[in-house]
């Protein structure tokens, strides 16, 4: 799961800090699963479209639903830039391809 896009959510009370994050695939169970890495994870499976929210230790929340290709996020206002860092980094970490040896 690679992130292919980012975009700024204008018209947000908190807009300039609000992005929306486009994925090469969408979001599986197993895939929302492995965000409870990030910090606090609250899976909401049996809504009519299960959804996740995952809260950072800096602030940050992430926010998405099953079978989408995108998530919400949320950074804090102090550091947004050094958020928004951290957790591109921390999504590559986590769903970074296996490596082909051979």
């Amino acid at each position: 799961m690679k992130i292919t896009g980012r975009e700024k959510i204008e018209n947000c009370v908190k807009g300039e800090f609000v992005y929306k994050y486009f994925f090469d695939s969408v979001w599986t169970k197993e895939s929302i699963l492995n965000m409870a890495s990030l910090g606090g994870l609250k899976y909401y499976e049996s809504f009519p479209r299960p959804m996740f929210k995952v809260v950072r230790p800096d602030g940050t929340i992430i926010k998405g639903v099953l079978s989408a290709d995108k998530c919400r996020v949320i950074f804090p206002r102090s550091g947004a830039d050094a958020a928004a860092l951290k957790f591109e980094t921390r999504m590559r970490e986590i769903f970074q391809e296996p490596t082909k040896e051979g």
